[in-house]
């Protein structure tokens, strides 16, 4: 990326060409070199630990919720009624509230939607502070559940006008483990918290998933008016194919970690060594976002591939009845997992145009909660050694139908050229034709 005469002139900083509604590859060539730090930036800095600390309140509401339910109700599992509800909430509410921010600022959108999920849930810890209905308390979980999965749309898209796009993968990489790192920290949290007050449990973890906003740089939206009245067709064939992708690999390592337990007691262990097996993951994937950090590279067809197959023989390996190979197995899904995961959301960012892009991240994330959803559903209706399973056929036809779009489209690229030289070759003809007939008159 060379400067071009444009960056002539007075020279101003990233920051402030940022503010003007540039994205942030164009405010890498303003002053005549290139950004080549990428993440000396502290807006992207600000960005990574943003996205983070944004699934604070779903991670720890696990804990949370049940030691609210068990101060309301006196039924502990009662909170995954709430857990359950505001799950649901968020598949419901992502593409139609994603859709009424199109054309407006995506940061600012992105505020106003953290602020709505951060009042919710004060009001669920109010809720459970005075003793209140639980239904008044599931309400609130709901509506935090409503805005979730289109704030998470609109932090992402965020990244297009905070983060040099030649440092995204880095930088994609970076938020992804400071989300393992929150995933990790906040249930110990929730927990700890919650046995002083539950109340105050959830309003901490309410704090926390409130931080994005007030530390998110401000920046102007580069979408115009007209582009915005042209409706596109966000999902197409190949941006369904790595949403269904995305499910697959969600529901790949939601499966290891809800039927951690199981896992751990088909090997005659207590319940609680399933934390070997959810930790072994979570450390592989931390493992996998600083690779892709210090790579900074976009992978290939045959390293997606690759990848997929990893997961696939790990996954395998979970089942053969082996404490050690499953070890092995769940380092293998968790080291893959963030690899595949900045694929697919570069893959998307690519594949639509600015004023779609939240609303694609938006049924990125409803994918990814479908995963687990059915990883889930699928555990508790059967078994783990079927729920894993399952999973497997799902990440090879998932793999198929990535090695058989890459046929498709070069048949249709071939059949598109071979279209197009005809229509060249007509040309001169029609062309000729055409000046013969002025000649005659």
């Amino acid at each position: 990326m060379f400067p071009s005469h444009r960056t002539r002139g007075a020279p101003t900083n990233c920051a402030e060409n940022t503010s003007k509604g540039l994205p942030a590859d164009d405010t890498a060539r303003i002053d005549g070199k290139m950004n080549w730090g990428g993440l000396q930036s502290h807006q992207t800095i600000r960005w990574a630990v943003a996205y983070g600390l944004f699934g604070a309140p779903r991670s720890g509401a696990s804990i949370a919720f049940a030691l609210a339910a068990l101060s309301i109700t006196g039924n502990p599992a009662s909170g995954a009624t709430a857990l359950a509800a505001m799950t649901t909430a968020q598949l419901v509410g992502a593409l139609p509230i994603a859709r009424l921010g199109r054309g407006a600022n995506s940061i600012a959108f992105f505020k106003a939607l953290i602020f709505i999920r951060t009042v919710a849930l004060f009001a669920c810890a109010t809720a459970c502070g005075v003793g209140a209905p639980y239904g008044v308390f599931i309400a609130s979980a709901v509506a935090a559940g409503l805005v979730q999965g289109a704030a998470f749309g609109y932090l992402r898209d965020s990244a297009n006008y905070l983060v040099v796009q030649s440092q995204m993968t880095r930088a994609l990489a970076l938020a992804a483990f400071a989300s393992d790192l929150t995933f990790l920290v906040t249930p110990i949290l929730a927990a700890s918290l919650g046995s002083v007050s539950a109340s105050f449990s959830i309003a901490v973890i309410a704090i926390l998933g409130a931080v994005p906003a007030m530390i998110l740089p401000s920046a102007r939206g580069n979408v115009e008016p007209q582009a915005v009245e042209t409706r596109t067709r966000s999902l197409t064939p190949e941006v369904l194919l790595w949403l269904g992708c995305a499910c697959a690999s969600s529901a790949a390592i939601s499966g290891i970690e809800v039927g951690a337990v199981s896992l751990a007691m088909g090997f005659d262990l207590q319940a609680g060594y399933g934390a070997i097996f959810t930790g072994t993951l979570c450390a592989a994937s931390l493992v996998g976002s600083v690779g892709n950090g210090l790579l900074n590279k976009a992978y290939s067809k045959q390293h997606v591939a690759a990848m997929f197959l990893s997961i696939i023989i790990g996954m395998a390996l979970i089942l053969q009845n082996s404490f050690g190979l499953s070890i092995i197995g769940c380092a293998l899904v968790g080291i893959c997992a963030p690899s595949l995961g900045i694929h697919y959301s570069l893959q998307l960012n690519r594949l639509v145009t600015p004023e779609m892009r939240a609303e694609v991240f938006s049924v990125l994330k409803i994918s990814t909660s479908l995963g687990t959803i059915l990883a889930s559903a699928t555990l508790g209706w059967t078994s783990v050694t079927f729920a894993l399973t399952a999973s497997i056929w799902m990440l090879a036809c998932a793999l198929a139908a990535i090695l058989s779009k890459d046929f498709i489209i070069g048949r249709r690229l071939s059949e598109t050229r071979l279209s197009g030289g005809a229509e060249l070759a007509t040309a001169p003809a029609l062309t000729a034709g055409r000046r013969s007939e002025r000649n005659d008159r």
